[in-house]
């Protein structure tokens, strides 16, 4: 029995503990049995900074020629004479490959003789219709003599309507005779293989001696060689499906060889493919762009990999944070009127988003007082080393930006240490990152930037 009363006065007790936590509390929120000293939470704090900010995208490419030619033969033959070596310069309309062309010389002749007969055909043609017509008016004037039957008049006028035809089918023979002179001369003719245009052999693919092949449907033909005009290159990289609506003609870009991945050569956006393609094994789709390099760089050369830096946006000197300070927390765990002023500026951003709610919300701690304070992240445009914020940051503030154990636990109101940095930011340029990859792969750790298709930026 005393045990039993011991139970149900125990139970009583702890009943009675966990009501005045829960009712009493002093100004701050916290019980007032709460005795435990909180702990301060180490953190790094950085101070916005004034900038040039740049957006970027990152696009893998090959280097080619700019006006690029693969020369293949339009008649079969066998080469006979390829006076130009690969590397070697050419001028538009020099001569670069000769076929034999005894089969096409022949063939010319024959085509010309044809010719040639058709026409006197037409003189005998016109001969006999000449004859016709004469027996047709004579007949005619000895019927008005009365001296004829309508039999022998109808043969007469028989005798003309064939003469005439006879004459117009040489004629029509003549014209397909000339077409086909003409095509064997066209033929003679591309046996001689000329530069289209002022380059460099950049390719041979054929040998004197080789016989050459036309293209069929299912036969690409022989290829001879190729010529570049190398005075202009551009890159031809592939961009990725969400980054393809921001890209645009003549906006600028930076091209790094894989060879020398420090030192860019500007470009420029020529244009931007319309329809995306899958890449074969991947579920991948990427929009062709072509990018002109816009200087006379003797590192580039045809063929090479390269990495393409697109600015499709930038802010002169904007108000920036660091990237990792800006994070991500659940709204149930963030205070009411935080929660409230960001829908609030999440409607009058985007009236399309009002009925869907955030699970997430952006933020940003800065040290006030010892303390974190969570405050709503209006951001802009970012780059890799830092994000512009247009609202709720201010110049003179304690951003917090690391470590990442501290950013990944800190709330709203934590008491905080400040520590000093323990290794230096690496100062770059923003115009000339060293690595252009590192932009591309420059992200957030996953706990603190989840993400969530309903976070909506104010």
């Amino acid at each position: 029995m005393k045990t039993i009363i011991g139970i149900v006065l125990l139970g009583v007790a702890v009943g009675g503990i966990y009501v005045l936590n829960d009712k009493l509390r002093n100004d701050d929120g916290e019980s007032i049995l709460h005795v435990a000293q909180q702990i301060e939470v180490p953190v790094e704090i950085a101070t916005p900074e004034r900038r040039d900010i740049i957006r970027t995208v990152q696009a893998p490419g090959e280097v080619e020629a700019f006006d690029e030619v693969d020369i293949s033969s339009e008649v079969m033959g066998k080469i006979l004479e390829m006076p130009v070596e690969e590397g070697d310069t050419v001028e538009a309309g020099e001569l670069v490959c000769r076929l034999d062309d005894a089969d096409y010389r022949a063939r010319l002749l024959s085509r010309e003789a044809t010719v040639g007969k058709l026409r006197a055909l037409i003189t005998q043609a016109e001969a006999a219709l000449d004859k016709a017509q004469r027996d047709w008016d004579h007949i005619m004037a000895i019927d008005r003599a009365r001296a004829t039957s309508r039999f022998e008049i109808a043969d007469y006028e028989t005798a003309v309507i064939t003469a005439q035809a006879n004459l117009e089918m040489r004629r029509q023979e003549l014209i397909e005779a000339e077409a086909m002179l003409q095509s064997a001369q066209e033929d003679l003719d591309r046996t001689v293989i000329r530069a289209p245009l002022s380059g460099i052999v950049s390719q041979r693919f054929a040998e004197v001696g080789e016989v050459v092949i036309t293209g069929t449907m299912n036969n690409p033909g022989t290829r001879v060689m190729v010529i570049s005009d190398l005075s202009r290159m551009q890159v031809r990289c592939r961009v990725d499906e969400e980054d393809a609506p921001l890209v645009a003609a003549d906006q600028p870009a930076r091209i790094y060889l894989q060879s020398d991945t420090r030192r860019s050569i500007p470009g420029r956006v020529l244009r931007v493919g319309t329809k995306g393609t899958k890449q074969l094994g991947r579920d991948v789709v990427t929009f062709e762009t072509l990018v002109l390099i816009t200087s006379d760089d003797k590192r580039v050369r045809p063929g090479m990999t390269a990495s393409v830096e697109i600015e499709v946006d930038r802010r002169e000197q904007a108000l920036t944070i660091p990237v990792q300070s800006v994070v991500h927390r659940k709204r149930r765990d963030l205070p009411d009127e935080l929660v409230k002023e960001h829908d609030r500026l999440t409607r009058e951003s985007d009236e399309a988003v009002q009925q869907n709610v955030a699970e997430y919300i952006k933020l940003v701690f800065c040290v006030v007082d010892g303390k974190a304070e969570a405050r709503l992240a209006q951001t802009g445009i970012s780059d890799a080393r830092g994000v512009e914020v247009i609202g709720g940051v201010g110049p003179d503030d304690k951003v917090v930006v690391g470590p990442y154990r501290s950013l990944d636990s800190l709330k709203d109101d934590s008491q905080v240490k400040i520590e000093e940095k323990k290794t230096a930011e690496k100062n770059h340029d923003s115009d000339k990152p060293d690595d252009p990859a590192a932009a591309a792969t420059a992200t957030q750790p996953a706990s603190t930037q989840p993400s969530d298709p309903n976070d909506e930026q104010p």
